[in-house]
């Protein structure tokens, strides 16, 4: 893998930056003033990664065309590969799949219709990679602005924390930043500092100096939940109440309790800066903006994205390598009811939704299912948790080697997501008004059923709010419990929990749920069964938020440095010493807390 310490990288770092590289304890990383300034851009600009290089004949079969598959494919098809992505659906983009729904909200958006996806994404200021990637394509984000805040915290007490934007210089803009975070009303006077403030400092100062590079550390951390990992160092629970469960269910979709301590402080580790903390969004919908273009990419440079196209076996060599994937070879002949967005087989009778994952009727398609086999010199595995885990099973590598084995023992994670539409609506408003208590999102905790929720009217919207229309969406914390009654039992009960914090809201007008089962799971144990990226099996890969990478990432940037990671891999394959893309440590390089490394420790 090419790190950022290459020596042209740092050496021109160094003269724009005018920074100074510090060696030995801090691994030849160069800083400046507390920060290299290249970090600093909202894209970083990697001069060597903008490069296009001519056809090599080899082709690269890739197994899903999710954010993993689809920026892989980008950069391989730029790189010579010839490239065919296979996708389970009818649309590319896995969790960020976009698509036009012409039912909701046809009343406000007409003819233009109503881009539904699985929720509310975000782009962290740590993403260094994925923004590096986004940069060099020129694909358009959202910014938001200066006083625009992620983090505001409700508890079902009625104590609010908004962790605002900071204006103190480095390394103590990070204390500014926790200066609404440090103090957290106590079990008995709700107007009354916790007790043990200090500890919960001293608890945060072991995140902020994990070392995702220490094996044991890393490994302890995935031995236990966050909540027994930060009682034990003598965390407030009022402070895991407030913000760390409103934290863990927005991000890893499971409370505290259920959550590896290795998941939630990776994602502190990467944040502790306020620039890194921050956040921008993809331009919406995200279709337009981002998967739609990358598709273009890999068809431009002569590269497929074929849909419907379930990889049901294998084939290999007398030397055990893969020469073939064969697809629906086990699904049915002729014509068969299948839901365009989750792939999923609709048996007989009427629905008004997806039982899957909620998608109205209308993308309950009459499809053809062919088998097809297609043959390449590299296959990369580019699923979600259960699709690698069908994958391994159907292809009957589970037996095989440890490597298989220990994909299969891989959790996952399910998001509820109730979208709510208030007409003649001021509800949001008026609660959260212009000014230090405004906000497009807020994180419930101490509710029964709220989870993450936002306002897509402020955010995404902004014709709806135009015309007082609140669409309000809810990523359900109670989801196994929910979702085991009506869609519409389900939006009441949230509805009525929603007006605890929103009082002034009219009964809803329309709404939608969308259900999914496939997001990586976070639980204790997880980590250690994370395969790398190289199988046993030499032409085939795997790659995912899922999979190990010796590189301190998380959710959507450690999609890309997959993607680039397993293009460097295949270019040393076929002996090809241009096109090696420079990955950027993910978080801005930092002395103060790159340092607390040496001081303190999270066991």
């Amino acid at each position: 893998m090419s790190k950022l310490n290459r020596k042209e990288f740092l050496l021109k770092s160094a003269k724009i930056a005018g920074g100074v590289t510090l060696g030995g304890v801090t691994g030849g990383m160069t800083y400046t003033y507390f920060a290299n300034s290249e970090y600093k851009k909202t894209f970083p600009h990697i001069p060597e990664n903008h490069i296009k290089l001519p056809k090599n004949g080899k082709k690269v079969v890739i197994v899903g065309a999710g954010l993993a598959g689809l920026q892989a494919g980008c950069e391989l098809s730029v790189r010579g590969f010839e490239v065919i992505l296979l996708e389970k659906t009818g649309l590319a983009g896995g969790k960020l799949k976009t698509w036009k729904d012409q039912n909701f909200a046809k009343k406000h958006l007409g003819k233009k219709g109503y881009h539904r996806e699985h929720g509310l994404h975000a782009i962290w200021g740590f993403y260094k990679n994925l923004r590096e990637f986004i940069g060099r394509n020129n694909f358009k984000i959202k910014h938001l602005g200066v006083n625009d805040s992620f983090y505001y915290f409700v508890s079902n007490r009625g104590v609010e924390s908004k962790i605002t934007n900071v204006t103190w210089q480095p390394p103590f803009d990070r204390f500014q930043m926790l200066n609404r975070g440090v103090y957290v009303p106590s079990r008995e006077d709700l107007y009354t500092p916790a007790s043990n403030v200090f500890d919960t400092f001293l608890v945060s100062l072991k995140m902020w100096g994990f070392d995702f590079s220490n094996e044991r550390d890393r490994l302890y951390l995935d031995s236990i939940t966050f909540y027994d990992w930060a009682r034990e160092r003598g965390m407030s629970v009022e402070y895991i109440k407030h913000f760390f469960d409103a934290l863990s269910e927005m991000g890893f979709f499971m409370t505290t309790k259920e959550c590896s301590a290795l998941a939630v402080v990776n994602f502190i580790k990467l944040g502790c800066q306020p620039s890194d903390a921050r956040v921008d969004l993809f331009q919406w919908p995200p279709n337009e903006s981002f998967i739609e273009p990358m598709v273009k990419i890999i068809e431009e440079n002569g590269g497929r994205v074929l849909y419907n196209e379930e990889v049901s076996s294998i084939e290999r060599s007398k030397e055990g390598k893969v020469t073939a994937l064969r697809t629906n070879e086990h699904l049915p002949r002729g014509k068969v009811r299948r839901c365009r967005i989750c792939g999923n087989i609709i048996g007989p009778g009427e629905v008004d939704h997806c039982p899957f994952c909620g998608a109205h009727h209308s993308e309950i398609q009459l499809v053809d299912l062919p088998i097809s086999s297609y043959e390449a010199d590299f296959f990369v595995v580019a699923g979600d948790v259960p699709g690698t885990q069908k994958f391994i099973s159907s292809s009957r590598l589970g037996g095989e080697d440890p490597y298989f084995a220990k994909i299969q023992k891989l959790t996952t994670a399910h998001i509820l997501c109730v979208n709510l539409l208030y007409e003649n609506s001021q509800a949001w408003m008026k609660r959260f008004p212009e000014g230090e208590t405004s906000a497009f999102d807020f994180m419930p905790t101490g509710f029964q059923n709220l989870g993450f929720t936002s306002n897509w009217s402020l955010i995404q919207i902004p014709e709806l709010k135009e015309k007082n229309v609140d669409l309000i969406e809810v990523q359900v914390s109670n989801w196994k419990e929910l979702i085991k009654k009506p869609y519409l039992e389900i939006a009441k009960i949230v509805h009525d929990e929603l007006k605890t914090i929103l009082p002034d809201l009219p009964e809803f007008s329309e709404f939608y749920i969308n259900h999914w089962d496939n997001y990586t799971g976070f639980r204790p144990g997880d980590e250690k069964n994370r395969p790398g990226i190289q199988s046993p099996i030499e032409n085939l890969l795997f790659i995912g938020d899922w999979v190990f990478v010796d590189q301190h990432s998380v959710f959507m940037e450690r999609t890309n440095v997959m993607a680039k990671s397993v293009t460097n891999l295949l270019l040393d394959k076929i002996g090809e010493s241009k096109g090696k893309i420079t990955i950027l440590r993910s978080g801005t390089p930092d002395l103060a807390t790159d340092l607390l490394k040496f001081v303190t420790t999270v066991t």
